[in-house]
C-alpha cells in the first residue's frame, strides 16, 4: 500500500513538472510568435521558430514511451483548444499537439525496432539517435496535418524549422541546467575550504 502511494505521488509530481515545462515552453512560443508575425510572417497560425513544446514532447516520449500520453494530455489538449480558437476542437492544426502525442512515441518505437540506441537506460542510448528521432518527429508532426488539411508551402517549412530549433534549444537548456547543478555542489564544498585556508 505504501509503495503504491509513493508511486502515485511520484507520478503526480512528474505530471506537474512535465505540464509546467510544456506550458512554459508554449508561453515562450507565444511571445516569440507575436514578434515574428509582426515583423517577418503574415500567418496568424504559424508556430514560432523556437517551438519549445516539441522539445518537451521528445524528452518525455523518450523517457516514457506511450506512457507519456497521460503526462502530456492535459497541457496538449489546452494548447490545442487555445490554438484552434473558433475552428472547432476536432480540427487538425498545422502542428497539432494532440497528434504529436501519438507521433513522437511512435517514432521512438520504430527507432528501437530498427536497432537505434534510444532506450532510456543509463548506458543504452545515443544522443545523436535521440535528436534524430526528434527531427523526424518534427517533420511528421508538420507534414501529416498538412496532408490532412491540404495546406502546403512556406508555413510547413516554418513549422518544421520551429520544431527542430525548439528541440535543440530545449535540450541545450537542459544541458546548461544539468552542468549548473553539477557545478553548485563543487562550489559548496570549495567555499568552506577557502574559508579555512584564510583562517
Amino acid at each position: 500500500m505504501r509503495a503504491t502511494f509513493v508511486l502515485v505521488i511520484t507520478y503526480v509530481c512528474e505530471a506537474l513538472l512535465v505540464s509546467t515545462a510544456y506550458f512554459g515552453g508554449y508561453l515562450v512560443d507565444i511571445g516569440i510568435n507575436l514578434i515574428l508575425n509582426a515583423t517577418l510572417f503574415q500567418y496568424d497560425d504559424v508556430v514560432s521558430l523556437v517551438f519549445l513544446p516539441h522539445g518537451v514532447a521528445v524528452l518525455v516520449a523518450w523517457l516514457y514511451g506511450f506512457k507519456a500520453l497521460p503526462l502530456l494530455l492535459i497541457p496538449a489538449a489546452w494548447m490545442h483548444s487555445h490554438l484552434i480558437d473558433s475552428h472547432g476542437f476536432w480540427s487538425v492544426l498545422a502542428y497539432d499537439p494532440l497528434l504529436a502525442l501519438v507521433i513522437v512515441p511512435t517514432v521512438f518505437l520504430f527507432a528501437r525496432s530498427f536497432g537505434l540506441c534510444v532506450a532510456s537506460a543509463t548506458n543504452g542510448f545515443n544522443w545523436r539517435h535521440i535528436m534524430g528521432c526528434g527531427f523526424v518527429a518534427a517533420f511528421l508532426c508538420t507534414i501529416i496535418p498538412s496532408l490532412i488539411n491540404g495546406s502546403f508551402g512556406v508555413p510547413i517549412v516554418v513549422l518544421f524549422a520551429g520544431g527542430v530549433i525548439g528541440q535543440i534549444a530545449f535540450f541545450a537548456l537542459l544541458l546548461v541546467g544539468y552542468r549548473t547543478l553539477r557545478w553548485f555542489p563543487k562550489l559548496a564544498l570549495a567555499t568552506p575550504r577557502s574559508g579555512a585556508a584564510q583562517g
